[in-house]
């Protein structure tokens, strides 16, 4: 069974004046923890926005941190976590200077290993489609310690529950929400993946 911790909404080209709207959807169908990428139109307005309707019902993110600079923005929009694509260890220094969680991607070992002795929250599959669906069954095993594992890269509506047999949570973009696209658009996607988690 899907539940809505196990979901990052990822709302990549969103706007300031569809944001609320758009999230309370979400919320309307359980999904309280959201994305907003910095490729987003004033994507720290939307940050704003969101935070201020909804508080702490919302578990709020900033997605595609590149830089420190993102981060600074970030915090001040009232971000409670950052999501990368990559691993650099200076934007998880910045995060970790404004009491930021972290979501980086990893995708090797190497990299696996390298976000763990930073002090990573959450490893970030990516793209998690191009490896076998229980990767992190696989690397957890050398791991040290416990590690929160996020698949984001080819999960949508429909396969998520798949994932979720072997990840933590996982990050659903364009086949949850696509620019410019009505609310009830989104509803219909929300029904689609709480019905495949059944």
């Amino acid at each position: 069974m899907i539940v809505d911790k196990q979901i990052v909404a990822i709302l990549r080209g969103i706007t300031p004046p569809e944001s609320v709207e758009q999230v309370a959807c979400l919320l309307d169908h359980g999904i309280t923890t959201v994305e907003i990428t910095t490729n987003s139109p004033d994507w720290a307005i939307s940050l704003k926005r969101v935070r201020s309707a909804f508080g702490s019902r919302v578990q709020q993110g900033a997605g595609t941190v590149l830089t420190p600079d993102h981060v600074e923005t970030c915090a001040a929009a009232g971000a409670e976590f950052i999501l990368t694509p990559n691993l650099d260890s200076r934007v998880v220094e910045a995060a970790k200077r404004h009491g930021l969680r972290v979501c980086a991607g990893v995708f090797t070992a190497s990299e696996i290993f390298t976000a763990c002795e930073l002090g990573v929250e959450v490893l970030k599959i990516f793209p998690a489609a191009a490896l076998p669906l229980n990767y992190p069954q696989i690397i957890k095993g050398p791991l040290s310690s416990a590690a929160m594992f996020s698949a984001v890269g080819g999960v949508d509506v429909n396969n998520a529950a798949e994932y979720l047999r072997y990840y933590d949570s996982v990050g659903i973009g364009s086949s949850l929400y696509r620019p410019g696209q009505p609310v009830s658009l989104t509803a219909e996607r929300c029904q689609i993946l709480l019905n495949a988690g059944k």
